[in-house]
């Protein structure tokens, strides 16, 4: 009886050796990089229909200033309120710009250092803190109703061994992405886009 005794103790004793090294045991925590890979942007855009707005800043390199360009629906027709309220045919080619953002995906995460940003072309060009002339990036703003801002990012530099990625990062936020994007769906601020031509 004194053996079978003996022979219990033990083996309780190592069932509570192993539950203690199971609850001591160290787990291995998800590198906080990777927390939001993988999700959307602007998970709650998803309506390209929605926009009446596009906002579009470039920025020049030899003048060290910003180039904005905006179009927007009012009135019952388009816009383009820099050059006077001239009517633009804008509908095709806002439809387009945001359906190009709708969708993007936090698919790399490259860093959160501020000094990284001028090599990723992610300083937002409407910075007006930040004194450096290069690494700045395309800012796209897209809009809808009384002007409730439905995707707003900043387009840098091509993700490097990445076809078809750009380095992206959202204002006012630290993180920088790689993320697949249709830059040809993005128009340009210095000239008029492609399908918003004015009516002369």
């Amino acid at each position: 009886m004194g053996e079978m005794r003996r022979t219990i103790y033990f083996g309780a004793a190592a069932i509570l050796l192993v539950a203690l090294a199971v609850l001591t045991t160290p787990h291995q925590k998800l590198p906080r990089e990777f927390f939001d890979q993988g999700e959307a942007f602007f998970p709650d855009f998803n309506d390209p229909n929605k926009a009446t707005t596009l906002e579009v800043v470039d920025w020049n390199e030899e003048t060290g200033s910003a180039v904005p360009f905006k179009v927007t629906f009012q009135s019952g027709r388009w816009t383009i309120p820099s050059v006077y309220g001239y009517p633009a045919d804008g509908k095709d080619r806002l439809a387009k710009t945001a359906a190009s953002l709708i969708g993007i995906t936090k698919d790399d995460f490259r860093t959160d250092n501020v000094a990284d940003y001028e090599a990723c072309g992610v300083i937002d060009p409407l910075d007006t803190t930040n004194p450096s002339v290069k690494g700045r990036g395309k800012r796209i703003t897209i809009k809808g109703e009384n002007d409730v801002v439905l995707a707003d990012l900043i387009i840098g530099k091509s993700f490097e061994g990445r076809e078809g990625f750009r380095l992206v990062r959202v204002p006012g936020e630290k993180r920088v992405y790689g993320a697949r994007i249709n830059v040809e769906a993005l128009p340009n601020a210095t000239v008029i886009p492609s399908g918003l031509t004015r009516h002369m």
